[in-house]
């Protein structure tokens, strides 16, 4: 098994970097002395269980959440200790896709795009609005849907909108939090090939969150796997799918474990002793 890294990271020369990073919800420690630096151009992908500290993890890289212990830095300038006032500068840098998309349902699509460009510039000039409305929605296949409201969007086409609003500043790192989930195959292989998309013309830094293996092994140049807090696994797609650690295995191929197996089953023989009573 391998452990988390020294927090001998070169935070001075990554993109992006965490050194020793630790949170705590009251008793329960969801991440245990993480340290990580993150390639520029690159898509890391972060696999594990429900509930190991994905979306914890990646909340921590845009500062909307503050670490227990440890620290994040970007371009080698620490982050989690700066007031919201100049985090708000920071996190123009980011994209944040997140699970459901989140799109505000009472306002239109070119209102949702338009929407964190107005809260970090005053652009004034709407020609200019709508040039870079286009621009994005192009990118992802949408131009045309701008006067749509998210009730008249398909699953997929919900995600593509929230993927355009992602990329309205002009990000250097993009954020995704389960990108695939709730679509079907052929919608998430377009999310796929828009991840990929995004990262060689534009040479986005992509971190994805994801549980979905066929999405991490096509998109990843390196996969991270958490497991009680800790990172198990930090290799190649390739790397990863022949790892020894069971654990790993269990993960990628979704087998229940032996312990939880042997659980359901006296679970079942419990039951079938109650109905003879």
């Amino acid at each position: 098994m391998q452990k988390d890294k020294d927090t001998n990271i070169d935070t001075s020369n990554s993109l992006l970097a965490i050194k020793g990073l630790s949170k705590s919800f009251g008793d329960n420690l969801v991440l245990d002395n993480i340290s990580l630096a993150f390639e520029k151009g690159k898509t890391t992908v972060i696999i594990g269980q429900s509930g190991c500290g994905k979306t914890v993890l990646i909340k921590h890289l845009i500062g909307l959440l503050r670490p227990s212990d440890g620290s994040v830095y970007f371009k080698g300038e620490r982050i989690d200790d700066l007031s919201e006032h100049k985090l708000q500068k920071i996190r123009t840098n980011f994209g944040f896709l997140f699970q459901g998309g989140a799109l505000f349902d009472s306002l239109s699509v070119y209102e949702n795009i338009i929407f964190p460009i107005q809260q970090h510039h005053k652009i004034k000039n709407y020609e200019k609005l709508e040039e870079i409305v286009k621009t994005k929605l192009t990118m992802v296949g949408m131009d045309g849907y701008q006067g749509y409201n998210p009730a008249e969007l398909s699953g997929g086409q919900k995600k593509r909108v929230a993927l355009a609003r992602a990329i309205a500043l002009s990000p250097e790192i993009i954020l995704y939090d389960e990108p695939t989930t709730g679509l079907d195959p052929i919608r998430s292989d377009v999310i796929n090939e828009l991840i990929l998309k995004l990262q060689k013309t534009l040479n986005i830094t992509s971190i994805v969150v994801t549980h979905d293996m066929k999405s991490a092994y096509k998109i990843a140049d390196r996969i991270i796997m958490l497991h009680n807090g800790r990172v198990v696994v930090d290799g190649r797609p390739e790397e990863i799918k022949n790892h020894s650690y069971p654990v790993v295995q269990q993960f990628i191929n979704g087998q229940i474990s032996e312990k939880d197996l042997k659980t359901i089953q006296l679970s079942s023989i419990g039951e079938e002793v109650a109905k003879l009573q």
